[in-house]
């Protein structure tokens, strides 16, 4: 069920347990700040594809975890620092209240993160963004995601991904003909399934996609390793295509994980690249540990 209410804050968004949610409830769980949580591949396509709709350059696909997005997102940086994430794990059975602003990109990038994270909670989140994301929507949706998105922004040829839209009634009269109240503070309208008249019996589908972490050459991962670690960051063309080979700096370039610089001949890592390099020794790190 995925569900769109608009000019409702005070509308509950979650029934049933587990589920996280942005406000305060009676009985609700309230985490001191993100979850710092290790991302799923679908997760990290969805904070792709928002940050592409944003303008944002950076690619998520080599981090492990969402305080890491923050940490090698340069443009990022006008927002990140507002976030505290926590180590804490969401509780199992609970309603969970993740201490969430509702102020854009912050509230649809956090809410997604977390609903497309933790697929066995219902969600519900801020935003007033997704007009341009229903892809992401609808993946939620084929999903089977539990979803409720409050906003502010009607885009009435971009509704049809709800199942169920719930909105604040608003009347705007004439003034020669306002004789009576227009408090509709305490009245909703609900268009969903009950309002429609079928013409089939659809069958539920439930389309789960096969999204794997991405694969890198290894010949990509040796010229960012030898530049991050024996080259210090920074390094000429010559020397690291003599170290790795002139065929896998240029790749690793094309793929965004270096820069180069033709004013002085110069390779260096790029944020992607940083993020690249911090995956590998943070595996390599594990797998010795492991060994030893």
């Amino acid at each position: 069920m995925i569900r769109l209410v608009i000019g409702r804050l005070d509308y509950r968004g979650v029934n049933g347990l587990p589920a996280i949610t942005f406000k305060d409830y009676d009985g609700s769980v309230r985490l001191e700040g993100v979850p710092d949580m290790e991302l799923r591949p679908i997760t990290k396509l969805v904070i792709n594809r928002l940050f592409s709709a944003l303008g944002i350059q950076f690619d998520a696909s080599n981090v492990k975890r969402l305080g890491d997005v923050f940490e090698y997102c340069v443009q990022c940086s006008w927002f990140s620092g507002f976030i505290n994430l926590v180590s804490e794990s969401l509780p199992g059975n609970a309603v969970i209240t993740v201490p969430i602003p509702m102020i854009e990109p912050v509230s649809t990038l956090i809410g997604l993160a977390l609903a497309f994270n933790n697929p066995n909670f219902e969600v519900e989140l801020y935003s007033d963004l997704w007009p341009q994301i229903t892809d992401i929507l609808a993946q939620a949706k084929a999903l089977g995601l539990r979803l409720t998105i409050h906003t502010s922004v009607l885009d009435i040829n971009r509704i049809y991904v709800f199942d169920e839209v719930v909105r604040r009634m608003v009347r705007l009269p004439r003034v020669d003909v306002l004789t009576g109240s227009t408090d509709f503070s305490n009245k909703i309208e609900v268009v969903g399934e009950s309002y429609r008249t079928p013409t089939i019996q659809a069958n539920p589908v439930k389309v789960e996609p096969l999204v794997a972490e991405p694969k890198i050459d290894e010949a990509v991962l040796n010229a960012v390793r030898a530049l991050g670690l024996e080259l210090g960051g920074v390094s000429t063309l010559k020397a690291l295509s003599d170290l790795v080979g002139s065929e896998a700096v240029v790749r690793a370039v094309t793929m965004g994980y270096l820069v180069y610089n033709p004013m002085d001949l110069t390779v260096r890592l790029s944020s992607k690249g940083l993020a690249l390099l911090n995956a590998i020794t943070e595996e390599e790190s594990q797998g010795g540990g492991e060994g030893g």
